[in-house]
């Protein structure tokens, strides 16, 4: 019985990096680390339509929900605002 629960550890384990792993490291910084209203700012400053569905669906596969609302704040005020620089 206790092996059984090592192997299920591991597998769990394993089964987390997997997923970890499918997104790209660029995407796991993105989500952990992004400033949500200057990426909304960003975004409309591009001229890009808004991005939010898209950024909740990469967020997603590592347990990340972006902040509509700090997103769309920015987004609305993006055209306003002088550029920002990355």
């Amino acid at each position: 019985m206790n092996r059984i629960k090592k192997l299920s550890g591991f597998a769990l384990v394993g089964a987390a990096a997997l997923a970890l792993a499918a997104c790209g490291p660029g995407d796991q910084r993105l989500c952990t680390e992004a400033n949500w209203y200057q990426t909304g700012v960003h975004h409309a400053q591009q001229g890009w339509e808004n991005r939010y569905r898209h950024l909740e669906e990469i967020c997603a596969k590592i347990g990340v929900i972006p902040d509509a609302v700090e997103y769309d704040r920015g987004y609305q005020d993006g055209p306003t605002l002088p550029r920002l620089s990355f």
